[in-house]
């Protein structure tokens, strides 16, 4: 009896699918629509991103791109772009001393400066050009994953593994600093070098042609020219030909060999170009160093703490903010559940790791994934200068991203799971894309950027100074009096916040002072400045500031003010002999006339060239005190010192005026118009003097001048 031919089930369907060989399988599930798939991925990337091609420069664009002298000379810069710090163009040789480590990432500086030198400051082409190499960088990962992935097919193309582990990849929130911030190249550079080290090696691997050798060489030298995770690479170069293939030993020599003349290449450059920095040289300062202030218990138990909020936003990524300095996330002990859940978790998923990863586990392979590329931006290892950053999760997503594609691909791979499966990765891929989207809008400019993400960095001093600070600067003398007012206002209140976290926060101190004075509360002003000199006395803005607050106030007849000002300034700069020469100007003018005297004479002992003291010892003599002999006396060694003064010029034509010495009045005023032509006071008393000399026609003709 012949027998019924039974359908073909779905499950069955699958497993034939699954016996049949990879390079025949890929083709008959989903090479036929390789280029679906890729289209897909790369105007997905392309298009959640395209609202930042109308986006300014933002946030460290300025170190990089608008302030770094060096970037902006252009191709002719490129020579220093590989010889120097990233930041010596706007910090000259002090550069070393600001962050841990310095900077030496030339690649994406170099990329800046032919930017610069084809389209000048252009954020349209910055926008463009990241969103263009991260749009590519999707296209490689899927081609990568392909690889290491060759198994896990699907019936379904659409839920082939690396087809979802790359779209949930390029969709993922955690990636908009890094693509919408131009800065952020310099990731998106070192990420697709890397895949395309990995790419090579396993092509290597698979046909042994000899060229892929050498381009792992130029991939990875690339790769880390761009930014230093790159090294992570050593170890995921090996671990994901273990994981893909079963090969010996010296297959992984030779793929590793030029990777380790890369580095080797890498390290000659950036010793050439920073030399061996120390820790030493660099500036202690909380914003640079968030544990400067903690104990070790304190720094480690925070560290797990930042680890655990890393898994809550790869998993809910929400909210974001580009801001985690201090004090954002809190100083904890290890009596802080959350910090031992943290270590609970990644102890679990370290062992899981390690036991299963002999046995080509794919969860082994992804946890490993992001164990290795999270270490160097850990804390842990080196000190990253922030608690934490949503763009140190860049690279490691891309574990989480796999674990959660291979969850569908597997564990939804049934008939009557496939409509869920759909709903699943449209879900997922929906609110990732919108989230992404909209959190773009954040990068617009600095300013949309400070006053968004401030609150929700709501105890972080950066932030708090930073949203301050562009409140500030939005303000200018088109800006209407009462918005003016408000802005400010706003803008103190935010930096009064920052600096209460962090009282040494010398830059938020200036930037409260200034705003102060901008509304005319000069005597906060002096108080907030004043706190930026008890931290640094040589500090120039908070000198210049308090300086013109004070020529302002005498200026206003607040006089009270103008010498509590220069009674600061002379406490803190008590080399700078001008400040006790203006406090004395301010007691000439304040019937305070022998405490004049004194200051002035104790500058004449200390600095007995300087010829103002003189000038305005002449000038008290004869205006208030009426002893004239003593005046000219004073006068004539100020002349002596200085002819060119023409305070000096204008009082002895004056004294001499007074003493009815006409002749002599005129040729000290003569002098002085010189210097002067367009002083009216100058023109007037020539005027007079000419009259009292009976010359009526010159009296005449500088009356008119003045005029």
């Amino acid at each position: 009896m012949p027998q019924v031919k039974k359908k073909s089930s779905y499950k069955s369907a699958v497993k034939k699918q699954a016996s049949v060989r990879p390079e025949k399988q890929e083709q008959k599930s989903f090479l036929s629509n390789s280029r679906l798939q890729y289209l897909i991925i790369f105007t997905v990337s392309f298009l959640i991103y395209s609202n930042t091609l109308f986006f300014n420069y933002a946030l460290d664009d300025g170190l990089i791109i608008t302030d770094n002298k060096v970037t902006k000379k252009g191709i002719s810069g490129l020579g220093e772009i590989f010889t120097k710090n990233a930041f010596y163009g706007v910090f000259g040789d002090d550069a070393n001393k600001y962050l841990p480590g310095g900077r030496y990432r030339p690649l994406s500086q170099a990329m800046f400066a032919v930017e610069y030198q084809f389209f000048g400051l252009s954020p349209f082409i910055g926008h463009f050009i990241n969103i263009l190499i991260y749009s590519l960088l999707c296209l490689l990962l899927l081609k990568t994953l392909k690889i290491i992935f060759e198994k896990y097919g699907h019936v379904h193309w659409y839920l082939s593994l690396p087809f979802v582990a790359t779209l949930l990849f390029a969709c993922h929130p955690l990636h908009t600093e890094v693509v919408a911030n131009i800065k952020g190249l310099d990731e998106l550079l070192s990420l697709l070098g890397s895949l395309a080290t990995l790419y090579f090696s396993l092509r290597y691997i698979k046909t042994e042609k000899t060229l892929n050798l050498l381009f792992i060489f130029i991939s990875f030298t690339l790769a880390i020219l761009s930014k230093e995770n790159a090294a992570t690479f050593l170890a995921i170069v090996p671990l994901t030909i273990f994981f893909t293939y079963k090969v010996p030993a010296k297959k992984y020599i030779l793929v590793m060999a030029p990777m380790i003349i890369s580095l080797g290449v890498y390290f000659l450059l950036r010793i050439n170009a920073l030399g061996l920095i120390s820790n030493s040289q660099v500036t202690k300062e909380l914003m640079n160093d968030p544990f400067l202030y903690a104990t070790a218990i304190q720094k480690f138990a925070t560290i797990f703490l930042t680890w655990g909020k890393y898994l809550l936003l790869v998993l809910f990524p929400h909210p974001l903010t580009h801001d985690y300095y201090p004090y954002q996330i809190p100083l904890v002990s290890f009596s802080d559940y959350r910090v031992i859940l943290s270590l609970a978790i990644y102890a679990a998923l370290g062992f899981y790791a390690i036991i299963k990863i002999w046995k080509k586990d794919i969860f082994a392979f992804a946890i490993l994934f992001f164990f290795i590329t999270f270490s160097v931006s850990s804390n842990l290892i080196f000190n990253i200068g922030t608690f934490m950053n949503e763009r140190f999760m860049f690279v490691p997503l891309l574990g989480f991203t796999i674990v959660a594609a291979y969850v569908i691909n597997k564990y939804l791979n049934k008939k009557y799971l496939l409509l869920t499966a759909k709903i699943i990765l449209i879900a997922l891929i929906s609110m990732y894309s919108i989230k992404t989207f909209s959190r773009n809008f954040a990068w617009k400019d600095s300013f949309t950027l400070f006053t968004t993400d401030v609150k929700t960095s709501v105890n972080s001093a950066k932030a708090n100074v930073g949203a301050g600070e562009v409140l500030i600067k939005s303000v200018n003398e088109k800006t209407s009096d009462s918005v003016r007012y408000k802005t400010i206002n706003e803008a103190i209140g935010y930096i009064k916040k920052g600096v209460q976290i962090y009282p040494g926060f010398k830059s938020g101190w200036v930037y409260l002072g200034y705003g102060q004075r901008l509304i005319k509360d000069y005597k906060n002003s002096r108080t907030s400045l004043e706190e930026v000199l008890k931290l640094d006395n040589k500090n120039s803005d908070a000198v210049a500031y308090l300086h013109s607050d004070a020529i302002e106030c005498y200026n206003l007849g607040n006089f009270k003010q103008a010498e509590d000002n220069f009674k600061t300034l002379i406490s803190y700069v008590p080399e700078h002999t001008e400040y006790e020469y203006l406090l004395a100007e301010v007691y000439a003018n304040t019937n305070k006339t022998d405490t004049a005297i004194q200051i002035l004479n104790n500058i004449i002992s200390k600095v007995p060239s300087y010829d103002k003291p003189y000038n305005k010892l002449g000038e008290i003599y004869g205006r208030i005190l009426n002893d004239f002999p003593k005046s000219l006396e004073y006068l004539a060694k100020a002349y002596e010192l200085n002819p060119k003064n023409l305070e000096t010029l204008r009082n002895l034509g004056t004294a001499y005026g007074i003493q009815r010495n006409f002749q002599k009045s005129l040729e000290y005023l003569l002098e002085a118009e010189k210097i002067k032509p367009d002083d009216k006071d100058i023109l007037n008393k020539i005027s007079l003097t000419y009259l009292n000399l009976g010359d009526r026609d010159l009296a005449e003709e500088y009356a008119q001048k003045a005029k």
